[in-house]
């Protein structure tokens, strides 16, 4: 199971009026263990009030690149990015995971490719890596990026996209769309709905063939965005997609494994790094990583909302049921992969298994 790590803050900077760009010194002793693929994120610990408060970021990094980069949008009331906005300084240290998640470039990459890029806000961030890693590691592939924000002012990273357009200007195109500042162009104002998808799509991909996209934004824009560029042709597979913020109750793909239960309580094995822990958990009201916390057994975790799979662990035997599931693709829920901060007992006893990857 992957550890946490106290990393030094080695540069801390304004992004936008109201996000920080985080710069985390990697030893090189760990440098292989937190060697990433563009798109992926970092889990982030910090104690408030005596208590952990875990959140995950998007490295906005190029591949190979140190140290590592993230953005931080600061929420009011945020727990963490109020704390990273007033508080944290460099040379501070922070808790982190190594880099996981499922939205990211592939390792082996063909040339000639062309990429298109969604974003709203702070779903940049993964894109901003994904977009800089194929325009340097993929010599002849191209990349249209189309970024969605309210303000230019709460813009992020809009200086490292302008760069990149300036060092890749035949193979790098960024259109920047505002949905609360009027445009010259009308094409640049409103949200990125599916409507303005196909608009943005029909005026600047029409002579082209997209091999994949990247779609990142909030919860409500997701499902939106790659619906439309399937009515526009592109195949499902190709659309790769990652929601920020915990999603709305409700919106999960359900993935459940149904069977009548009959006692209250289930019977929970945890099999981590070859060694076995067992505990026994409520059948309703709770999840498997509660449940474990509750015990004195810390399973890993990040969201706690379905999204980043940090969570991620093998069914072995046993039957659950899982309230959302936004990070697991199909074929993982096939060969039994759950999703432990939404996992209920279905049966009597469950086996978990962190040790299958």
């Amino acid at each position: 199971m992957k550890q946490f790590h106290p990393l030094r803050v080695a540069a801390k900077t304004p992004e936008s009026k109201d996000a920080v760009r985080i710069a985390l010194e990697v030893p090189g002793e760990l440098r292989d263990e937190f060697t990433f693929l563009p798109g992926q994120h970092l889990p982030i610990q910090i104690e408030r009030d005596g208590k952990h408060v875990r959140r995950t970021y998007s490295i906005c990094s190029p591949e190979g690149c140190w140290p590592l980069e993230i953005g931080v949008r600061v929420q009011p009331g945020g727990l963490f990015s109020e704390f990273a906005a007033n508080e944290l300084q460099v040379g501070d240290t922070l808790e982190v995971m190594p880099p996981t998640g499922r939205f990211h470039l592939e390792s082996e990459r063909p040339e000639g490719r062309f990429h298109i890029g969604f974003a709203a806000g702070s779903g940049i961030t993964p894109i901003l890596s994904i977009a800089a890693s194929v325009l340097e590691g993929e010599k002849t592939s191209r990349f249209a990026l189309f970024y969605g924000n309210r303000r230019q002012n709460t813009t992020m990273f809009i200086e490292d996209l302008f760069a990149l357009k300036n060092r890749f200007p035949k193979r790098f195109q960024v259109h920047f769309v505002f949905s609360q500042e009027e445009q010259e162009f009308e094409i640049s104002g409103g949200r990125i709905d599916a409507d303005k998808v196909t608009e943005l799509y029909e005026h600047f991909c029409r002579s082209v063939e997209p091999d994949a996209a990247w779609v990142c934004g909030p919860d409500t824009m997701i499902g939106s965005v790659t619906g439309a560029l399937e009515d526009l042709g592109m195949d499902a597979g190709t659309i790769r997609s990652e929601r920020f913020g915990v999603p709305r109750k409700g919106n999960g793909k359900q993935a459940t494994r149904t069977s009548p239960g009959t006692a209250d309580q289930a019977q929970v094995t945890v099999v981590m790094d070859g060694h076995k822990k067992h505990f026994e958990m409520p059948r309703e009201g709770s999840n498997v990583v509660d449940a474990a916390a509750e015990c004195g057994i810390e399973l890993p975790y990040s969201c706690k909302g379905g999204v980043c799979a940090t969570c991620r662990t093998h069914l072995r035997s046993g039957e659950v049921e899982m309230a959302t599931n936004h990070a697991l693709e199909p074929w993982e829920v096939e060969k039994g992969f759950v999703l432990a901060c939404q996992s209920t007992p279905l049966t009597d006893e469950i086996v978990l298994d962190y040790d299958k990857s």
